[in-house]
């Protein structure tokens, strides 16, 4: 009877523990996950991303809204070109915002609800005995992990990645703030044809050649790199949950349990 109560007892104070650490992870651990001065240096990078795609994407949209204004089709190609490029770039903006917001959620999402769901479920296999169980909430606890370790990661291999072709970026940047189409002609921009002259659609040909340079650079570090971890992580949780990897054998429970009942 006593050995008994005692059992029970020791099961209640694991139990509690572990609630505890639940509740931790609720209220401590995911506000300092989701902080955003706790992940400076991830917001900074995708910050500074966000504003070379915001300039390049309207130095495009502006340039070809430019050349679309001149007489005749000589520069319609380009523009059509450039307004494609601007499309584009807005895809990589938004892109880029979502990974920004997933910086923080991610955190939140983890120490708010998979760690939590993971305590909760290792102490019913505790009250129940239930073995399958400590390996599911095992397996909840790293996917929690894995997703807030995931995000910083995937921003730091992209920066990696950019930095390698950060120069063919700034280059673009530094094409469109020299390109200087109206100071061609006395007459004006829109004067006449013969006002835009061979050297100005050189500068705007390189700007083109730039745009494309630096738009794959983009859709390299801020889609593919991405997509690639994400596609990552679905097989890391499939292969979890599906196999034997993080099973617990069946003496190391028993020695767990054996922990806790004497």
């Amino acid at each position: 009877m006593n050995g008994g109560m005692m059992m029970n007892l020791k099961k209640i104070a694991v139990i509690a523990v572990i609630l505890l650490l639940a509740v931790i992870s609720i209220t401590k651990i995911a506000p300092w996950a989701a902080a955003p001065e706790n992940h400076a240096h991830s917001i900074e990078q995708t910050d500074n991303k966000i504003a070379t795609v915001m300039t390049l994407s309207g130095g495009a949209a502006g340039t070809s809204a430019t050349l679309s204004l001149l007489p005749g089709d000589m520069c319609t190609p380009i523009a059509e070109q450039l307004a494609e490029l601007a499309k584009y770039f807005m895809l990589i903006l938004s892109a880029l915002y979502l990974e920004k917001f997933m910086i923080s959620l991610s955190g939140y999402i983890a120490f708010s609800f998979l760690i939590p769901a993971a305590c909760i479920i290792l102490c019913v296999a505790i009250a129940s005995g239930k073995k399958n169980w400590y390996n599911i909430a095992g397996k909840i606890a790293f996917v929690g992990l894995i997703i807030f370790i995931i995000v910083p990661a995937s921003i730091k291999l992209s920066d990696m990645v950019y930095q390698t072709q950060a120069e063919s970026v700034n280059n673009a940047v530094e094409e469109y703030n020299n390109l200087d189409i109206e100071g061609d002609s006395e007459g004006g921009f829109l004067s006449e044809l013969t006002t835009l002259t061979s050297d100005t659609l050189d500068r705007v040909s390189s700007f083109l050649s730039s745009l494309l340079e630096s738009l794959a650079v983009m859709i390299v570090t801020s889609c593919i790199i991405p997509v690639l971890v994400f596609v990552f992580l679905v097989w890391l949780v499939k292969t979890l949950f599906t196999s034997n990897v993080l099973t617990i054998d069946e003496s190391t429970l028993d020695k767990i349990k054996d922990k806790i009942t004497k």
